[in-house]
């Protein structure tokens, strides 16, 4: 017995049409797929090529954006800021941050002061001189911030190859 037998016409069409659509979709996807995963072959960009110094510097960074964000959110929108300024290419006159105001023994998200922050001789940097505050000898930047609440850094450590903002090759 045919199985077809006793449906009407019409539903033929609308199986084989049905059958080529299919088929045809699945062939594009494939093609697609595949030129995808032979560019991020070809261009080696599946991800980036970063080291964990490199990440270490991202995550300080943006636990300390996230910090006077919240910081200034409580505090009618005030910045934790410290008298010095700093200057680079990427923020003029921008001020230092306080750690002491963004650690959460004084009312800030931090438990402790991330990794990375230079301590200065001068004392213009982030704890104001006050390595109990956890900016270290041998550290590298000191974290400052614009008037719009924005974190930059300054690399003001041996081997920075320049002060700019951003990962400058060194860390802690």
């Amino acid at each position: 017995m045919n199985e077809n037998q006793g449906k009407p016409e019409r539903w033929y069409q609308l199986r084989d049409r049905n059958d080529e659509g299919d088929s045809f979709i699945w062939l594009v996807l494939t093609i697609v797929f595949v030129g995808v995963i032979i560019y991020f072959v070809a261009t080696g960009s599946c991800e980036k090529k970063r080291d964990g110094k490199s990440m270490a510097y991202s995550t300080a960074r943006e636990m300390i954006q996230n910090a006077v964000t919240a910081y200034s959110a409580n505090n009618n929108g005030s910045i934790p800021t410290l008298s010095g300024t700093y200057t680079n290419a990427n923020c003029a006159n921008c001020s230092v941050v306080n750690i002491s105001a963004v650690l959460y023994t004084n009312g800030g998200m931090l438990r402790t002061c991330p990794d990375g922050i230079y301590l200065s001789t001068s004392g213009n940097d982030n704890c104001g001189g006050n390595a109990s505050l956890g900016c270290r000898n041998g550290s590298s930047y000191i974290w400052i911030v614009n008037t719009n609440g924005d974190v930059f850094s300054y690399c003001a450590g041996a081997g920075c190859k320049t002060n700019n903002s951003g990962y400058q090759g060194v860390w802690p």
